[in-house]
């Protein structure tokens, strides 16, 4: 779970690069074949894995990809100056059954420069770092599933989104303030077709930590989203107003030793490669010398002016809120860890904007929260270098239910939902596991070879029933029922 402290901080770099390369046979489902969308065992996909994996990270730990990053230090002309900057270039290989032609996907990855002053005292900065094309590693929130507030938050898609941070710190305390900005489309009653406009973001918040096992921070923000454009009649006052959201976020977090790390995504850290921050080996296990604690909680909430789905014209101002609990118990080389999560289908929705484009809830859908658990217990042998691993998740999704039809939708994700097969009265919650070994075979590279399970009764085709209408079944076992393994060379340097 990631401390804004260390969004300042480092994620490794090898010399000029971080490469992870990962070669794997992988199937989504053994059961099911290519008539249920499962191609059978390839080299080719990725992303078999559980809804409880990937927490802290954008990607799935099977891809191939690299980062570019040119870094540079430097003392500045006048005492106690030093300065950053760094190029940051990702780059990812096309590895997809749509994409048969060699290519490679480029994007920026948090491209910045940093001016600091040193202040009196060990560890006390005062800084100023600029995001030249993407601060999406600034963002607010702690857990990277549950922040918010990158280019995604603005609709329609931007493609960049820079921005400047201003940050106190000082040890374990710090306070920072800073802004984005997008450029994108902006209609007004009064202009002829779509004009330019620049849409702005201010985040700020702050941290305390005490003797090195008790951290409390919290951060707002304040974000221009879009415009209300899906309205009956464009010469409503309502067209074209612009979605404001906002939100404020707290964590608490504490540990017993500082032998465990606190949980924190490299996803919302700076780059560096300076031979200062190169690591010999990414490959880690927890490990304490007796036994170790530590818990993390955090909270959300969010609010933005929508559409009023159940008054024409008007606005209403939704409020979002997500939050989770995550433990861990590491008794010498074996690790416990036991989590909680809670996002409901406002939070879920919040960068669509809305339940619709720009829309409320409707008041008369019947709505339940996502709610998850997950438990995972791992030990590490050292002489052998092998650690097993087992991981178990119970998800209650998020779903509402169509009060004409009486068709209940479960709401995976913002984009991703699934019509509940017709003769069910309520969503399934959905489990999933799995069973995994890793081997480490040198200071870069590791096997790892996983074993996983997930029931999801949810999933339902349309067929065609006796009169003719289309109506949604559930899907077989097979399918609802999913059998999946992942053998894995992963390097990573």
């Amino acid at each position: 779970m990631p401390s804004l402290i260390l969004a300042l901080s480092t994620a490794y770099a090898g010399d000029f690069v971080d490469v992870a390369v990962t070669t794997a046979l992988q199937d989504t489902n053994v059961r099911a074949g290519p008539e249920h969308f499962s191609p059978g065992p390839n080299f080719v996909q990725r992303g078999t894995q559980t809804f409880f994996e990937n927490y802290e990270g954008r990607y799935t730990d099977d891809i191939s990809q690299s980062h570019l990053v040119l870094y540079r230090r430097d003392d500045g002309f006048n005492d106690k100056w030093f300065t950053e900057a760094a190029f940051v270039l990702q780059f990812t290989p096309y590895l997809d059954p749509d994409n048969t032609d060699p290519g490679v996907d480029l994007r920026d990855d948090g491209s910045y420069v940093r001016v600091a002053r040193e202040l009196e005292g060990e560890d006390h900065t005062i800084s100023l770092t600029g995001y030249a094309v993407d601060a999406g590693r600034f963002r607010l929130g702690y857990s990277y599933d549950l922040s918010y507030g990158g280019k995604e938050i603005v609709t329609p898609s931007v493609g960049a989104m820079p921005g400047a941070r201003l940050q106190w710190q000082k040890d374990g305390n710090y306070l920072f303030a800073g802004g984005k900005s997008a450029i994108n489309q902006s209609v007004d009653p009064s202009w002829a077709g779509n004009r330019n406009s620049a849409y702005y973001a201010l985040l700020a918040g702050g941290g305390v930590t005490l003797q090195d096992k008790l951290r409390l921070e919290a951060g707002i923000g304040s974000f221009q989203q879009g415009q209300m454009l899906n309205v009956r009649d464009a010469s409503q006052d309502i067209y074209g107003a612009l979605i404001k959201a906002f939100g404020a976020s707290g964590q608490i977090a504490f540990r017993t030793t500082d032998e465990l790390q606190f949980i924190q995504s490299g996803e919302l850290r700076l780059y560096r490669n300076s031979p200062d921050h190169v690591r010999e080996t990414y490959i880690s296990h927890n490990q304490v010398e007796n036994v170790g604690f530590m818990v993390q909680a955090e909270a959300n909430r969010l609010v933005h002016n929508l559409l009023d789905a159940d008054n024409d014209g008007a606005q209403i101002n939704e409020v979002a809120w997500a939050g989770d609990v995550q433990a861990r118990l590491v008794f010498r080389s074996t690790s416990i860890a036991a989590d909680v999560v809670y996002k409901d289908l406002p939070y879920i929705l919040f960068n669509v904007p809305g339940f619709t484009s720009g829309t409320s809830i409707p008041s008369s859908l019947e709505t339940t929260p996502q709610t998850y658990g997950r438990l995972t217990v791992s030990h590490y042998f050292p002489d052998a270098r092998v650690a097993p691993s087992l991981g178990l998740g119970l998800l209650r999704p998020a779903t509402y239910t169509d009060p004409e039809s009486g068709n209940i939708y479960v709401q995976y994700s913002d984009r991703d939902k699934e019509q509940v097969p017709e003769d069910y009265d309520r969503a399934s919650d959905i489990l999933g596991s799995v069973l995994g070994v890793q081997y480490d075979i040198s200071p870069s590279t590791i096997a790892v070879g996983e074993l996983l399970y997930t029931v999801d009764n949810n999933l339902s085709r349309s067929v065609a029933n006796d009169a003719g209408d289309l109506i949604r079944v559930a899907e077989p076992d097979e399918v609802r029922q999913a059998l999946g393994f992942n053998i894995m060379l992963r390097a990573r340097f």
